[in-house]
């Protein structure tokens, strides 16, 4: 194989591992945002908001009917 080749392809395997690194962050990255959506949905559960929407949908439901 030319030396030229072999370089070739050596430098694209080093950028397809530095891009794997990255994407390895990103999805930590991403993690960190879903788990603190899920947090932000349960206290919003807990203090019953979820509950109230549901109530207001239910009285604009037999108010048209």
């Amino acid at each position: 194989m030319p030396p030229e080749l072999l370089a070739h392809f050596k430098k694209k395997q080093e950028e397809k591992e530095g891009s794997s690194e990255d994407k390895k962050m990103g999805d930590k990255e991403r993690r960190k945002e879903a788990v603190k959506k899920a947090r932000v949905r349960l206290e919003e559960q807990k203090r019953g908001r979820k509950h109230d929407k549901e109530e207001k949908a239910g009285k604009k439901g037999t108010e048209e009917a």
